[in-house]
């Protein structure tokens, strides 16, 4: 069941939470669309730009995000194949490797947005405690 929502340490968070967030959430908006979109139209394309820009987006602004160590951790590897696989995915589509392009999109989709998402509402994670209380 969902507790009251206190924002308060989401809002106390350091800047580089806050876009972090920002991008995340954008990016899975936005790729949830595309994925029902027809492909190939100058629309995908520029959604596709604003797509790779989001990700980018939340693969850098990570590297300020260590928590309670202090220092990175095994999530922080993602965020370096993140950074490998978003142009390595842009390369191929403009390489005529469409196949390629959507595989490594759609993985990226699922095990860059929302496998991850998920393991961040774990009750003692911050957004788990936004959702569900502390």
């Amino acid at each position: 069941m969902l507790g009251a929502m206190n924002f308060a340490p989401l809002l106390a968070a350091p800047p580089a939470i806050h876009v972090h967030l920002a991008a995340t959430l954008a990016a899975l908006a936005l790729g949830m669309a595309m994925l029902v979109r027809r492909k190939g139209t100058a629309w995908h394309k520029r959604l596709g730009w604003l797509w790779v820009l989001l990700m980018l987006t939340a693969a850098v602004s990570s590297f300020w995000i260590t928590g309670v160590s202090g220092s990175f951790s095994p999530i922080h590897a993602l965020s370096l194949l993140v950074l490998i696989l978003v142009p390595a995915a842009v390369i191929a589509i403009r390489r005529g490797k469409v196949a390629t392009h959507r595989k490594a999109m759609i993985s990226l989709f699922i095990g860059a947005l929302i496998i991850p998402g998920l393991f961040t509402l774990l009750p003692a994670r911050l957004l788990g405690g936004l959702v569900f209380g502390q």
